[in-house]
């Protein structure tokens, strides 16, 4: 694509070679840390007594965490990561276009009116940590888009598999776990998940400023 001075934007997003780009390193490193990620804060949970194993699982649990996992992570990543990413990279520097992406991405996820003030901030901070980690990673792999479509799809499947397999325990502190979403909690809104991406973050400038 000329306007991004990329004469094959397919090939340089790794799917041309997509065997390649499944099984490519850093492929596989994002999808099991977003595994660790999400066994760390789950343990957590089950250790405080606020979530339990449920009785019985569903038939199509398979099919419903590979589905959202892919369609999200896939989706979200060529929507924000690349088109949005590389055309605001025509009009603005690098650095605020990740900064603008990331509000962007914060932004478009709804307002939960269910909750106070103070856990839709959280929200759009965790959001807004996570757009600016996801890009990074698209950058430090550029213009690869495969290992940030693993982390932010692993996050999602992860959660939906946790979903499948746990129920909430009564009360929690949901600052620190995150709110309730579609009947489980969403780890991007508590503290230890902001507190989880900032560290994830400040890896990936490492990283950008000693490749630079």
């Amino acid at each position: 694509m000329k306007r991004w001075n990329q004469r094959n934007i397919w090939k340089s997003l790794g799917f041309t070679q997509f065997e390649d780009s499944l099984f490519n390193h850093n492929f596989k490193k994002e999808l099991f840390k977003s595994f660790l990620i999400i066994l760390f804060w789950t343990l957590l949970l089950i250790f405080g007594k606020f979530i339990r194993f449920k009785s019985g699982l569903y038939n199509n649990i398979l099919f419903d965490i590979v589905f959202t996992s892919i369609f999200v992570g896939i989706a979200e990543e060529l929507l924000f990561r690349v088109w949005l990413f590389e055309e605001l990279k025509l009009f603005l520097s690098t650095n605020k276009a990740i900064f603008l992406q990331s509000f962007l991405f914060s932004m478009v996820h709804p307002y939960n009116f269910g909750e106070g003030l103070t856990i839709n901030i959280l929200i759009k901070i965790g959001l807004f940590l996570l757009g600016i980690y996801l890009n990074l990673l698209r950058i430090n792999n550029y213009p690869n888009i495969f290992p940030s479509i693993a982390f932010h799809g692993g996050i999602v499947g992860y959660i939906f598999l946790a979903k499948s397999i746990f129920n909430i325990q009564g009360n929690y502190p949901v600052l620190i776990y995150g709110n309730q979403y579609d009947n489980f909690i969403n780890p991007v809104s508590g503290l230890i998940g902001i507190f989880t991406l900032s560290i994830l973050n400040i890896d990936q400038i490492k990283r950008l400023k000693n490749s630079s």
